[in-house]
């Protein structure tokens, strides 16, 4: 009403001043109050309306938006004196009761069966969503309010949209890229305005990769794929798919769908123009590197340069990747690096014909493609040609390495052969027919390396002195093709060896070190070694020490009967009791023995060395015996090594060896002690008068302790000897000394007398 009157009041002031304005009277004006007239109150006049009411608005704001919505002149309205209230459902447990009530919630009350009950009724702004009758307090006019507490959202799209699968470096879909292009192409208006790609999720309609029949398995997922009940689905593809664009509710609009159809396009592909090709097949030449293997990747670019002729687009052949397929069956393809390692029924690549698969990974603007080509690979190096000299000759050596060097240097035949030049040991395979070992002669021969190998199981030895065949192959380089096999006997001469015996002492009881007898070259030579000398005891001494293989069991099965015939007791029992010089010249001359020998494949030149060295020896000695081993009692002997190998020529070593007698820790005790240095002539007869040899307390041969008893009877007789005590009553003294043996004691003196 206020208002109405202050617009009344403008214009009349208005209507004044614009009167002086036009007559164009100037100077100072005065304008005089003019009385203005009540004017009646404005009645409301109302109708139906929507409202937005947010939930937990206040009264006096949702009043507020009432009066705007509900009263069609309520510009013209006093509306400070207006509440509204609605008619509306209150509760009390499973109880309901409908009636007028403040917009701001309020309780009543009804009788039920004579009980009054209270009902709640809540607030408009907290009330669902829908139509309510409405009135202004104290009057029974009503309109119908459409409540809602949030605006509609919406999102509008353009139809028939293309969108381009966005890659990154890694050439993976950069799918929050893809995200904002169908955003950007599809979206074409929203409500609320000026959202983004951040304010919605975008999904299409997916067919799972497994288990997917009729609409089972068909899901809205992420762009990206995932699981959806169990189910896993792809990633968004090329091709036409249905997308969903959806935008979640806020405090002030609902939420909305969208759906739409929409093309997803990749990139272009990579187009692969080959060469021109007869029959359909690539010769592709194989690439070998230094060390004669397959060099996979010089055979790639072959490979590539042979079969293609460019791409569209240009690509760096570098980045172009090479597979063969490795199934031998030809039921599958197999697809492997041309440097897998193959296991059956796959194989490995190689020579012959191949199916080949040439592919590119692609890159941000081209997809990737691959393309199946067949070639042949062939060898386009020049034949190689090995021609041997036959029976041709170099020396042994202990070291294979050598004896190939000489195989390569001496039994070659450079002009005849087609080599490369500078070749070296390492490119060829040399080989020569073995036996497994010494005693099984010839058989299970094989074709094994120089220096020895074991196959299946079978040791074989390295080729030694002797008539051999050989097998030599040159393996091939990046120029040569390997040659073929080809075989010749060859001569392989004994070698020289030194045999050094270095002069040395030790006692009777040890026996001489390793290296009292060494070789040069120290090879696996074996040793005869002869010691002759004079012992402690002034006697003639000889020792025959034999290779450890003449005492293994497989050697002594076949010598004893040969040896038991000529001389009636076997090899075994002559070493063990020993023999004389005589018997020695003549077992060493026995042809049988000699035949044994050669069968065995054991070199009998050492027995021609020591024959000659115990015919050098005068006939007197024949009666002398041999024993077998190392000296064993002291004294001084010349030694004599003789080598026997069928690799080396025999030859003889000179030394000396002094065998010393202990004498720190020997001792001699007597057996018996002499009570008070008497005894009567019964207890003579029964005593014990020798001693004994110790050694560190411990009892030794007693062969060099010598005795001597002298005295004078009770008769006054001289009593002398070295061999009997005395038994008769007098005075004596016995003497007991070592003489010769190995081991020297201080000499023992005791005085006794002997009564009746």
């Amino acid at each position: 009403m206020i208002q109405k009157i202050l617009k009344k009041f403008c214009v009349c002031t208005l209507a004044v001043l614009m009167v002086f304005q036009t007559v164009g009277l100037q100077g100072t004006y005065y304008v005089s109050a003019v009385e203005v007239d009540t004017v009646e109150e404005v009645k409301p006049i109302l109708q139906d309306g929507t409202a937005f009411i947010p939930t937990g608005t206040s009264p006096e704001d949702v009043n507020q938006i009432l009066a705007k919505v509900l009263i069609k002149n309520w510009e013209d309205v006093d509306l400070s004196s207006i509440e509204f209230e609605y008619y509306c459902t209150g509760k009390n447990g499973l109880l309901t009761n409908d009636t007028w009530g403040s917009i701001g919630g309020f309780t009543s009350e009804k009788k039920v069966v004579f009980v009054t009950t209270t009902y709640t009724h809540p607030a408009l702004a907290d009330n669902s969503d829908g139509d309510y009758r409405v009135r202004i307090a104290g009057s029974e006019e009503e309109v119908t309010l459409t409540k809602k507490s949030k605006q509609d959202s919406e999102i509008k799209v353009n139809e028939g949209v293309s969108i381009a699968l966005p890659y990154d470096d890694e050439l993976n879909v950069n799918y929050d890229l893809l995200r904002e292009s169908i955003f950007d192409k599809v979206v074409s208006q929203t409500a609320p305005e000026n959202l983004t790609v951040n304010d919605v999720s975008i999904q299409y309609y997916a067919t799972a990769k497994t288990g997917a029949v009729g609409n089972l398995g068909k899901e809205w997922v992420d762009l990206e794929g995932g699981k959806v009940n169990l189910l896993t689905y792809p990633a968004i593809n090329a091709g036409t798919h249905q997308i969903r664009i959806s935008y979640a509710e806020n405090d002030e609009y609902k939420g909305c769908s969208v759906e739409t159809e929409i093309e997803v396009t990749d990139r272009p592909e990579l187009q692969w123009n080959l060469k021109d090709v007869e029959n359909d097949i690539y010769l592709v030449p194989m690439q070998y590197n230094d060390n004669l293997g397959y060099d996979y990747q010089a055979i790639e670019k072959a490979i590539i340069e042979t079969a293609i002729a460019s791409t569209v687009p240009e690509v760096d052949f570098n980045e172009i990747q090479v597979k063969y397929n490795a199934d031998s069956t030809g039921l599958t393809k197999n697809w492997q690096p041309l440097d897998y390692s193959a296991t059956w029924p796959a194989k490995s690549f190689g020579y012959g014909d191949w199916d080949i698969r040439l592919s590119w990974d692609g890159n941000k603007e081209y997809r990737g493609s691959s393309q199946d080509i067949k070639i042949r690979m062939t060898d386009s190096r020049q034949e190689s040609l090995v021609v041997l000299k036959d029976n041709a000759t170099f020396t042994y050596n202990m070291d294979a390495q050598v004896m190939k060097q000489a195989i390569i240097d001496q039994v070659i035949d450079y002009e005849q052969s087609i080599l490369p030049e500078n070749v070296s040991v390492d490119d060829f395979t040399i080989k020569y027919y073995a036996a497994p070992s010494e005693i099984t002669g010839d058989f299970i021969r094989n074709w094994v390396d120089i220096q020895g190998e074991t196959i299946l199981f079978v040791p074989y030895p390295m080729m030694g002195a002797g008539e051999q065949q050989i097998r030599v192959q040159y393996k091939g380089n990046s120029e040569y093709r390997e040659s073929s096999q080809v075989e010749a006997n060859v001569t392989v001469q004994k070698a020289n060896v030194k045999i050094n015996v270095h002069s040395t002492n030790i006692f009777a009881d040890e026996k001489p070190s390793a290296d009292f007898i060494t070789t040069n070259p120290n090879d696996n030579i074996d040793i005869f070694t002869i010691y002759a000398g004079m012992t402690s005891n002034v006697t003639t001494s000889i020792y025959v020490d034999m290779p450890d293989k003449y005492t293994e069991n497989q050697i002594l099965k076949l010598l004893d009967p040969v040896i038991e015939k000529i001389f009636g007791k076997t090899f075994t029992q002559m070493m063990n009791d020993g023999m004389t010089i005589g018997e020695l010249r003549q077992l060493l001359s026995t042809e049988e023995l000699l035949e044994v020998l050669d069968k065995l494949n054991i070199d009998t030149g050492a027995f021609g060395q020591i024959l000659n060295i115990i015919n050098n020896l005068p006939s007197i000695v024949d009666s002398i015996r041999v024993s077998f081993g190392t000296p064993q009692q002291a004294g001084l002997y010349t030694v004599i090594a003789v080598s026997d190998s069928q690799n080396y020529n025999t030859a003889v070593g000179v030394g000396a060896l002094l065998v010393k007698m202990r004498s720190t820790g020997v001792k001699l005790s007597w057996n018996q002690d002499i009570t008070n240095g008497k005894m009567t002539v019964e207890e003579a007869k029964n005593f014990d008068f020798d001693a004994t040899l110790t050694y560190n307390g411990e009892k030794v041969s007693q062969d060099s302790v010598h005795y001597l008893y002298t005295g004078l009877t009770n008769k006054f007789r001289l009593y002398s000897s070295t061999t009997t005590p005395p038994t008769e009553a007098g005075s004596y003294v016995v003497t007991v000394v070592t003489l010769g043996g190995n081991y020297q004691a201080a000499p023992i003196t005791r005085a006794f007398r002997i009564t009746k």
